[in-house]
């Protein structure tokens, strides 16, 4: 969240999703609210992350800055509003904040007025994809562009790598694999899952919704694996290739991977990882096979929790930095026992925004042109031998 005057200035800096400072307020939320009445309004989980508490931290611990906002903004927000000066935000974005009723597609009046908020400090909703305005000819002129260019709403990162990809109907999860990652799954009707707290989100596709469970440790686990315990003259692909080489089960190992708490359906930031069943025959490569093991069965906990809403899982579509680790994407298959296909290019959320602005400028003239190009896919077929292990 940032907060900023009648002249899309910023009042302070920006407070990231993960800034640890508000976890009281998040408290306080839970507290007022209670964690259900928060996932019916918002279909969000009770967490710190959102930027309601980063408002409330605002206004207890800067009160001037908080008097003075004209509006709070998100990071998307805030370009669109220095680029066209319209002070907007997105829905796939604003369903992030712990203030939209998700249902309904508005601010919710009933957090509002709990929390003594100000309505008219919020950005107006716009579905993705809308024309926000033209870049003023002085600024345009500044950033090298002509004048009269114009500006539309994007999507959030994970919403808009599912349009980027071609997960555009329900059954069809794009799961995008960094540092971090998330599922997503675009639904037709807001659809409550019921047995897990499934995120349930505004989709990219403007009308619709998704769901998106993030999991908090994927590719950062390889990482500190690849930093902390990896012998020095190993290549990275020499040590995927040699985890490869481990039999499904990795002998006996089994990682947590909550090196930095668990995202969903377990939401519990005070859970912790470890590895379990060591023995003597055991070496590195076992352990870092486990931990891409137990990032596979984080996604399997989450399919399995959006199965529980009826939902008949079709696809599965990897994207993102991490899918380049074919030997993960293989492991992934082998748990799911589900084809898994790989989206080629490097970037899903690029590919999905420029979607959303070219249909909105063919709308908009009228016409329609050549498709463009079906995005390129790799394979992964599930290998039966592993499916006992792995049940």
């Amino acid at each position: 969240i940032v907060p900023d005057d009648e002249h899309s200035q910023p009042l302070s800096n920006m407070i990231i999703w993960l800034d640890g400072r508000t976890v009281r307020e998040g408290e306080e939320i839970w507290e007022k609210l209670g964690e259900q009445e928060i996932y019916d309004i918002t279909g969000l989980v009770a967490n710190p992350v959102w930027s309601l508490s980063k408002i409330l931290w605002i206004r207890k611990h800067r009160q001037k800055v908080y008097r003075k906002a004209y509006k709070f903004l998100q990071a998307e927000d805030y370009l669109l509003s220095r680029l066209t000066k319209r002070a907007v935000s997105e829905l796939s974005i604003a369903s992030r904040t712990c203030l939209l009723e998700v249902t309904e597609r508005r601010w919710s009046k009933k957090i509002l007025d709990l929390f003594e908020i100000d309505g008219d400090k919020l950005p107006e909703l716009l579905e993705p994809g809308t024309m926000v305005g033209s870049i003023p000819g002085i600024m345009a002129g500044e950033l090298g562009l002509k004048n009269g260019v114009r500006v539309f709403a994007g999507a959030g990162d994970q919403q808009a790598a599912a349009l980027g990809v071609g997960a555009l109907e329900e059954g069809l999860v794009s799961i995008g694999i960094g540092t971090s990652s998330a599922l997503s799954m675009t639904l037709d009707q807001p659809v409550w899952p019921k047995h897990h707290k499934i995120i349930l989100n505004c989709a990219a596709l403007p009308g619709k919704w998704e769901y998106e469970p993030p999991i908090w440790n994927t590719g950062g686990l390889i990482k500190w694996f690849v930093e902390n315990l990896q012998e020095k003259d190993q290549s990275y692909d020499d040590l995927l290739r040699g985890a490869a080489s481990i039999p499904a089960g990795s002998d006996g190992i089994l990682a947590l991977p909550y090196f930095s708490g668990a995202g969903s359906p377990r939401w519990d930031p005070e859970l912790k990882g470890c590895f379990y069943g060591l023995g003597l025959h055991h070496n590195r490569l076992h352990m870092l096979r486990s931990l891409m093991e137990s990032i596979a069965f984080e996604i399997k906990f989450n399919i399995e929790s959006m199965r529980s809403s009826g939902i008949v899982l079709k696809r599965v579509i990897l994207s993102g930095g991490a899918s380049k680790n074919r030997p993960l994407c293989q492991i992934i298959s082998d748990v799911l026992q589900e084809k898994v296909d790989v989206f080629v290019e490097a970037e899903a959320s690029s590919r999905g925004v420029f979607l959303l602005a070219r249909e909105a400028l063919l709308d908009e003239e009228g016409r329609k042109t050549n498709p463009l190009a079906k995005p390129e896919y790799i394979s992964f077929t599930p290998d039966p031998g592993s499916k006992d292990s792995y049940d």
